[in-house]
């Protein structure tokens, strides 16, 4: 399946760099703008052209000399920086009105320092006057707000206009320096932002009787949500999220207490200034305000922290208030070990049972890092957030037992051991580790013993982050409605697919997680399993490797028995991470590698000795999705785990045009050759991924991509219903995940060739199969 896996990221990519303007349709409800009698293209037409020809203008400002070279400078660094699309950039100075014609746009500057900004705004829906702008009846005048607006161009409305723009250069261009990806890759057809934080943005509707009009159904204002609640020593703000009373007052004094507790631990004497403390309720609303999708993070130069509370997961846990203090107080510490350690040292209840637990876990099931590696500050800012900082957190806990505290803060800044000192300091932590794992020892055994299982036939789907923006990914109210969709349609499990990458095949290289706000990020990972268990489904985690230049995880294959450890190594760090999520989080199932078929092919001991350490973090089930062909029939460690996984793309027929009779027949002799694999084991079986685009004869190659192939809906639900109606017969099938999916209902329909079946009569295969009440 390597060519839908780089397809995916390579759109992913495009979407990323020109912004999040697709796969609103069907919206709204006001008067359609019109354009000398002609109804506009709508946004996907817009975007068909800018895909199409990889070029666009970007007129910078230069009008105003104080601004000039720094707008220069920054045009021509978006000219390097790109890779698919062309930038060609010019000077607003240098252009005429026909240069506006025939292309793309990008306006940068203010109608003071650009001036074609003032004449392109007066054919658009807006008002852009010097110190003000006003959008939708509502005047913008503070210095610091800036406007993103994506609109078609009405000089030539066969292509886009984009404004980047604001009340001031000086703001704007701290802005770009600051964040340019943001503002590039504004999620919203508008957006306003004041102080670097999201105040309106929204989709105008693609609906073709009310195209480019206002869209109350896809518009945000987060002004209108916000609730500010007062403390000694902070200023909450609540966006979009409701306290009661009660719970509020017990926010605010735990955080007023332990603001004390580091005070005088640190030994700050006056009042430093209260904190800006915003809180909220979706990971969606916090990205969309901030550009920042994690669990919360701080902004030092504001002296403000934002965190997100919802049920399952919070991040309140002090955290980030130790984490600020320290850095307005103390700077940055000579090892950041030292700085994480002791901003969890203080926290609560970090990730519900408290960072001393999850350190014992790590270190008895032998997951725990070395300490050499986290005393590398490069290593640990790259490693797992969800191992190094309970890790961190013991070692610090460890160091003020030896030190003491005044030893401890005098070394905050400067410390850099020895080896002999941390090979003495190894010892001593490790014995503090065991401790801590003998104190634990009932609470884990007991949390093993009741981590839940799912008995039910899993009728799944292999859930995919189609959209790699913040409002149409994993995190998001459109990912919510596609999986509860999904439940109604009888579906009660779900595959979770973050992402890794590696350059080369042939070379170990340190894995990477997905961190970016719009990515199969930690946070998406976690929102999107928590809202599937909501529904009552089973959850399977399944990280992946992508590769470039054209390969795929079989591909993987190292030149010495050193690389291989090596690799090893790379791919434990990076599951291990996973492992600890899934049992934070109580995920069902873990899929502990996908399609790695060169591995698994010559490396089975030591995939069985990494399978071995997983299990003493993570309670749960196991299973390796292996490819269709060897991986699968040749797989040696099928006994180390709980289901036999197979990525289904075996052919069902080669014939271009097969009865109904022939394509079941075809499934028949698939699922004998799967028969033979579990009855070789005595292990049941998932189908952890099968699927057939919407193209002519998808039976035949099914893992092959529907790029520039013709839609035909009909072949796919035949194919559905081939696979259903002979499966349905395999008493060693124990479920099957269709690719695929998608994160937003916008995406498939009768003119999408793609796999999934949304919206194509695919999807009524699915609900008359998955409705019934057994399998």
């Amino acid at each position: 399946m390597k060519l839908r896996y780089v397809l995916a990221v390579i759109a992913a990519l495009m979407i990323l760099f020109f912004g999040a303007h697709l796969d609103f349709t069907n919206a709204g409800e006001n008067t359609p703008e019109k354009s000398a009698g002609k109804q506009l293209p709508n946004r996907e037409t817009l975007h068909e052209r800018l895909f199409e020809t990889r070029e666009a203008l970007l007129v910078y400002a230069a009008t105003d000399a104080r601004y000039r070279e720094q707008y220069q400078q920054f045009a021509t660094e978006m000219q390097q920086r790109g890779r698919w699309l062309k930038f060609n950039i010019r000077a607003d100075s240098d252009v005429r009105d026909s240069d506006l014609r025939g292309t793309t746009v990008y306006l940068l500057g203010t109608v003071a320092s650009n001036r074609w900004i003032a004449s392109v705004a007066e054919q658009l829906p807006l008002q852009i006057r010097q110190n003000s702008f006003k959008l939708f009846e509502n005047t913008y005048a503070d210095s610091t707000d800036l406007l993103t607006f994506y609109y078609p161009n009405m000089r030539d409305s066969t292509h886009a206009v984009y404004l980047i723009t604001g009340n001031s250069d000086a703001h704007l261009l701290r802005e770009l320096q600051r964040s340019s990806r943001q503002l590039f890759n504004s999620a919203g057809d508008y957006r306003v932002q004041r102080n670097g934080q999201t105040l309106v943005m929204g989709f105008f509707s693609q609906n073709p009787e009310k195209m480019w009009a206002f869209d109350p159904e896809n518009h945000r204002d987060y002004r209108a949500d916000l609730q500010i609640a007062g403390g000694d020593h902070y200023r909450f703000y609540l966006h979009g999220v409701q306290f009661s009373d009660a719970e509020m007052t017990r926010i605010r004094l735990n955080h007023e207490a332990k603001f004390r507790q580091i005070s005088e631990f640190l030994g700050i004497g006056s009042a430093p200034d209260s904190i800006d403390y915003h809180i909220f309720g979706s990971f969606e609303d916090k990205g969309l305000v901030t550009g920042n999708t994690d669990l919360t993070h701080i902004d030092a130069e504001k002296n403000a922290i934002y965190s997100v509370i919802r049920d399952g997961i919070r991040g309140d846990d002090f955290c980030s208030d130790a984490r600020l203090l320290l850095r307005n107080h103390f700077g940055e510490a000579g090892k950041t070990v030292l700085e994480i350690g002791l901003s969890i040292y203080f926290s609560e209840n970090w990730h519900e049972k408290g960072y001393r637990y999850w350190a014992a876990r790590l270190w008895d099931s032998g997951n725990a890092a070395p300490l050499a590696e986290m005393l590398d500050n490069e290593q640990i800012a790259q490693d797992s957030p969800l191992v190094m900082p309970p890790l961190a957190g013991s070692f610090v806990a460890y160091l003020l037992d030896v030190w003491g505290k005044q030893q401890f803060l005098d070394r905050y800044k400067t410390w850099q051991p020895t080896v002999a000192e941390i090979a003495k300091l190894e010892a001593g932590w490790h014995w503090h580790l065991a401790q801590l794992a003998n104190e634990f020892r009932g609470q884990m055994a007991a949390d093993r013993a009741s981590f839940p299982k799912f008995g039910d036939f899993r009728k799944g789907f292999c859930f995919a982050h189609e959209g790699y923006q913040i409002y149409n990914g994993y995190l998001s109210r459109k990912s919510d409605a596609a999986l509860a969709k999904l439940a109604e349609m009888g579906g009660n499990a779900v595959s979770i697919t973050p992402f890794s990458f590696m350059r080369d095949p042939g070379k170990p290289a340190f894995l990477r997680f997905s961190s970016g706000s719009g990515s199969e990020n930690d946070e998406s990972v976690i929102h999107s399993a928590l809202t599937a268990k909501s529904l009552g489904m089973s959850v399977m985690l399944k990280p992946h490797i992508w590769l470039g230049g054209g390969s795929w995880p079989g591909d993987i294959h190292m030149q010495s028995d050193a690389d291989w450890q090596q690799f090893f190594n790379n791919y434990h760090r990076w599951m291990r991470h996973y492992a600890l999520m899934a049992e934070m989080y109580q995920i069902d199932v873990l899929c502990v590698g996908v399609e790695l078929a060169k591995t698994t092919a010559t490396q089975g001991d030591r995939w069985r000795e990494m399978i071995g350490k997983l299990r003493q973090l993570y309670s749960g089930q196991m299973t390796y999705a292996a490819n269709w062909g060897d991986d699968f029939e040749k797989l040696s460690f099928w006994d180390d785990l709980d289901f036999i996984g197979l990525n289904c793309y075996y052919p069902l027929s080669d014939k271009t045009a097969p009865s109904d009779a022939e394509l079941r027949a075809g499934v028949s002799n698939i699922a004998a050759r799967v028969a033979a694999i579990q009855k070789k084991y005595s292990k049941p079986v998932l189908i952890t991924e099968i699927g057939f685009t919407s193209t002519p004869s998808p039976w035949q190659q099914p893992h092959e991509s529907a790029r520039r192939k013709p839609v035909d809906l009909d072949a796919q639900a035949r194919s559905y219903r081939a696979v259903f109606e002979t499966m349905q017969h395999a008493d060693w099938l124990r479920g099957i995940y269709w690719w695929k999916w998608p994160s937003y209902l916008e995406y498939g329909g009768n003119r999408d060739n793609d796999f999934t079946p949304n919206n194509k009569p695919a999807e009524d295969v699915v609900r008359q199969w998955y409705q019934r009440d057994s399998w």
